[in-house]
């Protein structure tokens, strides 16, 4: 009896370990497929991308310095180049002397009106007392209209002359052109001596505070990928470091569509080409690699996890 009880628990324990083992090497296999099989898309075609600023003076003229170098990290505000301003300080000499000089002319007028009021006060009550006609009661009060208005005049022309002074020095302020947003100096393209127009880009700026990959995927592969896909990155730079990211915006249309010079078949031969869709891929970067070198342009492979 005990040997057959034996032999029964026996019996039992190999089902359990024939369970365990069986459900251990499905786990296994589905790991597997899940890691290695599992269906992913994946492209070289991507580049690190980040927020780029084209910095241009707003007054045109010479630059007369040039405060940061190409790899500088600035600051909101922090100045950038000078614009030559002798021009624009000598239009303000000339403005502020004709404010002045109009600001005296008020004045002059301003007595003038006063005794105009008050010769034509006087007229009122020697008119009202018969002293004198109407003809001359109404020249005193002409007198002072005409005084009133050319006051008024002068005081317009004080407001015109102070807004000029106030445009000139705005545009002195603007010669000094000072960094928008905190970024680093990508490209200096022009240099102290050289003379840049108005708008004329002068540097780059990148903010590296927000940079992601822009991938462009063939447009065969697309159907599969979906918002909030996890990608795997590697950038060239590190081929051993893998950064984790996610799918956060598909094309809006394929890249050819913006091409500088688009695709125009005239001639009635058509080559039929796979067109690229660009992706943008967040990523955030880790503690432990908070140190890697990571700038616009580098390239990056992608492998994205399709659902």
């Amino acid at each position: 009896m005990d040997d057959h009880k034996t032999a029964f628990f026996r019996e039992k324990r190999k089902v359990y370990y024939l369970t365990f083992i069986l459900m251990a090497v499905t786990i296994g296999i589905f790991w597997t497929w899940r890691v290695y099989f599992y269906p992913f898309e994946s492209t070289e075609d991507a580049t690190i991308q980040a927020n780029d600023m084209s910095i241009s003076p707003v007054i045109a003229g010479q630059i007369t310095e040039m405060k940061v170098e190409e790899g500088s990290v600035v600051q909101p505000g922090d100045l950038l180049f000078a614009v030559d301003d002798t021009l624009l300080k000598i239009q303000r000499e000339k403005v502020v002397a004709a404010l002045q000089h109009v600001q005296d002319e008020a004045h002059v007028q301003s007595i003038r009106r006063n005794l105009a009021l008050d010769t034509f006060k006087r007229a009122q009550t020697e008119f009202e007392a018969g002293v004198i006609s109407s003809e001359m009661f109404q020249q005193a009060e002409k007198n002072l209209e005409m005084a009133q208005a050319a006051l008024e005049s002068i005081l317009s022309l004080i407001e015109v002359q102070a807004a000029d002074l106030q445009f000139i020095e705005k545009q002195i302020q603007l010669a000094k052109v000072r960094a928008p947003a905190a970024g680093v100096v990508g490209k200096i393209w022009h240099t102290p001596g050289e003379v840049v127009a108005s708008g004329q880009t002068t540097l780059t700026l990148f903010d590296l505070a927000n940079v992601w990959v822009e991938a462009k995927i063939e447009e065969t592969k697309i159907s599969s990928i979906r918002l909030g896909d996890p990608v795997t990155l590697t950038v060239d730079a590190y081929p051993h470091l893998n950064l984790k990211g996610i799918v956060v915006v598909v094309g809006a249309a394929a890249a050819s569509q913006f091409a500088l010079i688009p695709a125009n078949n005239t001639s009635g031969n058509f080559t039929k080409v796979t067109q690229r869709v660009p992706l943008k891929i967040a990523f955030k970067i880790s503690d432990d690699n908070s140190d890697i070198y990571l700038r616009p342009g580098m390239s990056v492979k992608v492998k994205i996890r399709a659902r």
